[in-house]
């Protein structure tokens, strides 16, 4: 595997994820990336440390009002694992909470990269109750399997939500303000989210590009 600034890297991703987030439903937060000394993974996350790697929540307050709710945010860093040249995601978690300690939890996306359990790579849990999913449950032979237990597919490896769609989610619905001129910010990050994961599935079905290309002509 050739050299990888995985630091460097990181810095970007993390400079990237404090813009996008000062200009939709924060005001000044940095984030910073700390590499793990036990993996020699990235991590990113609300002040992280060295010392202390459990993300706090960021504050969704665009001025001096209490924050509506707090994002909780933590993403894994590493190089690929094909040519070891591209940033890749190992994992991130995205959440929305009451409480800046995240452990008033209200929902989060989870993605995480070759899961060794059977749930889904990525999914959404929503912490919620429903008479209804218990009766079909207990009726299943589930047992006690509440909501919130329920791990919801979502996009896949390739495709899943993103901390824009959290932003986009806050913000439509509600629960936090936005900056004028948020959702430029929103569809910017989408898009390079988007042609980045089809520069990685262009980097892993060559053939499939090919067929593609040849079909138009253009190769």
């Amino acid at each position: 595997m050739s050299w990888f600034d995985l630091r460097g890297k990181a810095e970007q991703f993390a400079d990237d994820l404090s813009t996008l987030l000062n200009n939709t439903v924060c005001n000044g937060i940095r984030l910073r990336p700390v590499i793990d000394e036990h993996t020699g993974v990235a991590m990113i996350g609300y002040n992280l440390s060295n010392d202390d790697l459990m993300s706090k929540g960021l504050p969704l307050t665009l001025g001096h009002k209490p924050p509506s709710g707090y994002l909780g945010l933590m993403c894994r860093l590493t190089a690929d694992d094909t040519e070891g040249k591209h940033l890749m995601v190992v994992s991130s978690f995205y959440s929305f909470c009451a409480d800046r300690d995240l452990s008033e939890e209200l929902l989060h996306y989870d993605y995480e990269r070759e899961k060794a359990d059977a749930y889904p790579e990525a999914h959404l849990q929503v912490s919620a109750s429903s008479p209804v999913w218990e009766r079909l449950a207990a009726a299943r032979g589930l047992g006690d399997m509440p909501l919130a237990k329920a791990h919801l597919p979502v996009g896949g490896r390739r495709y899943r939500p993103t901390v824009e769609d959290m932003i986009d989610f806050l913000v439509t619905e509600g629960l936090a303000d936005g900056h004028p001129g948020w959702t430029t910010h929103v569809e910017a990050g989408r898009d390079r989210f988007m042609q980045a994961q089809l520069r990685a599935a262009v980097r892993r079905n060559p053939e499939v590009a090919l067929e593609v290309l040849r079909s138009k002509g253009l190769c």
